[in-house]
């Protein structure tokens, strides 16, 4: 697996904090930074997508829904 290394600083004691409780900080902050990126490009592909759908989508003209389910119900009894 390629890899990079990331250099953080946290404020003084954090870190002896966190290992006290047993936290794995690289663990930890790995699997944060990894879920944090997949999100935002889920974000990211949602919005492209939700501008592509307004971009070429139009509103319903006035009383279409009522019409439609006028329709709906006549042919179903």
């Amino acid at each position: 697996m390629d890899s990079e290394i990331m250099s953080v600083r946290l404020k003084k004691g954090t870190r002896a904090r966190l290992k006290q409780l047993g936290i794995n900080t690289s663990e930890e902050t790995r699997n944060y930074l990894e879920k944090l990126a997949w999100e935002m490009e889920v974000k990211n592909t949602l919005d492209k997508l939700e501008s592509i759908v307004r971009e070429h989508s139009s509103p319903s003209p006035a009383g279409f829904a009522v019409k439609s389910i006028q329709e709906d119900r006549n042919e179903n009894h």
